[in-house]
Formats: C-alpha cells, sequence, structure tokens
C-alpha cells in the first residue's frame, strides 16, 4: 500500500502538492481540508489554474468527496486541523499548508493520532527544518513531531551556499530576492494585512500597496531560514528582498566574499559535479538566455543562471538563480514526504 498523508490547507501548495503526487503517484492522500466551504469550487480550482493550466487528469467533487481520476478523497472545511479526523483515514503525515499560525499551535492537540505534521513555512516555534541539498540526513520525525519544509528562497539559496563551502569557507555575503505577489496582497492600495494572523495588520504598510503595480522593497526571512540548517553563517550573510510585479517564478543575485582565491572556472565545475551526482532535483546549471516564465513548473530548487556568474580578485562571488516558488518548492515537500515514508518503513508503527 502506498503511504497516506492528508492536506490542510488547499490553495497554491496544496493544490501543487496535489497535482505532483498525482503525476507520480507517491502516496494516496487520505484526506483534505479547506476552509473554503464549496466542494465543487474546490475541484474547480484544482482543476483549472491560470499559472500551470488546466490539470492533465479529470477532476469532480460530490457533497463529501474530490474526485480526480475517478478516485474520491474525503473533503472537510473545518477552521481548525484538530477538528479533522485524519486518523480515521489513515494519514500518518499531514502537510499543514494553510499558513494560518493558530493551526500550529492545535497540531499538539494530535499527538498520537498521527506520526508527524509537515509546515509549508518557518514558524520560530518550529526548529526543526529541512533543505534538501544541506540537511535532509539529519531529518529526525521521532525526536520532532513537528518538521518545517522551510521556503522556496531558502530551499534554493541554501544547498548553492553548501556547494561553495565544500571548497571555501563564506565570510560575509549579500543577498536579494525577487518574489512574485502573494495571495495576502492587495490589487488596489489598502491594509497590509496578514494571512498567517487573521486580523493582524503587518507594520510594514508598503506591502499593502496595489502589488500589480509596484516594486516592493521588504525585509525577507530568506537567510534566517537558512540559517535553520546552516547556524554557523548566522549574521554573516544580509537578506533583502523586492516584491515584484509578475505572478510567478522567484530570481535571487547573490554577492558572497570568501576566504581563499577560486576561479570563475572551478566555481562553475563544484555546481556541475553537484548537479552530476545529487540524489534529489536540487540544483540545475544553465546557461540558456531565458527569462523568469521560461522556469515555471521547474522541479528543481535551483536553477544558477551563469551567464552571470563572475569572480573578482577571486574572492568575490556573484550569482544568479531561478526557482519556480510555488511548483519547485511543493516538488522538495513532496521529496520531504517520500523521505519520512521511507524512514517510517524502517521503524515501529509507535513512532
Amino acid at each position: 500500500m502506498k503511504p497516506r498523508i492528508g492536506i490542510n490547507g488547499f490553495g497554491r501548495i496544496g493544490r501543487a502538492i496535489f497535482r505532483i503526487n498525482q503525476k507520480y503517484g507517491l502516496f494516496d492522500i487520505a484526506a483534505i481540508n479547506d476552509v473554503n466551504p464549496d466542494k465543487r469550487n474546490i475541484a474547480y480550482l484544482l482543476k483549472y489554474d491560470t499559472t500551470y493550466g488546466k490539470a492533465p487528469f479529470d477532476v469532480a467533487a460530490n457533497d463529501h468527496s474530490l474526485i480526480a481520476d475517478g478516485k474520491q478523497t474525503a473533503l472537510y472545511h473545518q477552521q481548525s486541523i484538530a477538528d479533522v479526523p485524519w486518523d480515521a483515514h489513515g494519514a500518518e503525515v499531514v502537510v499543514d499548508a494553510s499558513g494560518i499560525h493558530k493551526n500550529l499551535q492545535d497540531m499538539e492537540k494530535l499527538r498520537g493520532r498521527v506520526r508527524n505534521f509537515i509546515v509549508t513555512n518557518i514558524p520560530h516555534e518550529v526548529k526543526h527544518s529541512v533543505i534538501f541539498g544541506c540537511n535532509e540526513d539529519a531529518l529526525d520525525p521521532k525526536n520532532n513531531f513537528i518538521i518545517s519544509a522551510n521556503i522556496c528562497d531558502a530551499i534554493a539559496t541554501g544547498p548553492i551556499l553548501r556547494v561553495i563551502e565544500s571548497a571555501r569557507r563564506i565570510t560575509s555575503g549579500f543577498l536579494t530576492t525577487l518574489h512574485p505577489w502573494l495571495s495576502y496582497q492587495n490589487l488596489v492600495d489598502g491594509a497590509s494585512a496578514s494571512w498567517s494572523r487573521p486580523g493582524d495588520i503587518f507594520s510594514h504598510y508598503a506591502l499593502g500597496r496595489a502589488s500589480p503595480m509596484n516594486i516592493i522593497p521588504k525585509s525577507t526571512s530568506a537567510m534566517y531560514a537558512v540559517e535553520l540548517a546552516m547556524p554557523h553563517l548566522t549574521n554573516k550573510i544580509f537578506s533583502h528582498s523586492f516584491r515584484v510585479p509578475t505572478s510567478i517564478v522567484s530570481c535571487a543575485d547573490l554577492i558572497l566574499t570568501i576566504d581563499r582565491e577560486l576561479s570563475r572556472e572551478e566555481l562553475i565545475r563544484l555546481f556541475e559535479d553537484f548537479e552530476q551526482k545529487q540524489q534529489h532535483k536540487i540544483i540545475r546549471n544553465s546557461t540558456e538566455p531565458l527569462t523568469s516564465l521560461d522556469y515555471k513548473g521547474e522541479e528543481y530548487s535551483a536553477i544558477i543562471d551563469h551567464r552571470w556568474t563572475k569572480v573578482i580578485d577571486g574572492k568575490t562571488i556573484k550569482l544568479v538563480y531561478w526557482y519556480d516558488n510555488e511548483w519547485g518548492y511543493s516538488c522538495r515537500v513532496v521529496d520531504l514526504l517520500k523521505r519520512l515514508s521511507d524512514l517510517y518503513e524502517r521503524t515501529p508503527k509507535s513512532l
């Protein structure tokens, strides 16, 4: 039997995970919970997607379930993750893709009913965070009930830093990310309302400005998220972000100082060697003259655009890389689910 999982929150990431699983058939999705009370609307949003196109499988809904290619998945509309009978449907792991902070607190009520939760963000309360290419070998589900799948910026940046550190020590750096708008932003100017904590207003008022018309500078948790997996880099790399008026695919500009000289050719060779040996789709190297939308649907955590790779005086490095902030990230969540299920097979059911 395939491992059984649940999905809490059927928005951009929840639906991407579902589509990826339909493509590869790794899991049985036991149950889905979303606050949208209209099951047929949930089915419609899975079937038709402005970014990724029409689903390549049949989608429908009845009064109780979502139906994909004839297979039914129980569908709930609870406000709290704790009110969903995940265990009754045999779900061992539940992915919380809702982003709602209260669900993090409510997960504790489900100890003993599911093995683990994966959260698709980096709550400060959750210290066990996984970045493939950095620390996936340290995954410890037995001692960590809640595991963070980290964030898109960090799963792209962390492996790149790790590859460089396999040859040289990083002494300082700057990271600038260009991130597409997100669903909680406004079409026209308004309050910068928090999605994760309903009722709160972000102190960064500029984030409430019209997203299709502005480049909005903002702080980012990108390096904090990387440091969870690479704590020795704490306070060495400063990160900054811009929300840009595009719908999908992020880009990052990374400038680093290293302790010993490294040529451009040696640097690129490090990344090429990593790509050849990697077990997951983490880094891809490219020199094609492409733009952001050309990377839509990419399954890799990061695609390094070596047209812009520079090394000055042997110790200053500049890299540009792209990543699909929804699809690429969701692929790593699926990899994390697969790795958990592999660990479960080697451990007793009482884990």
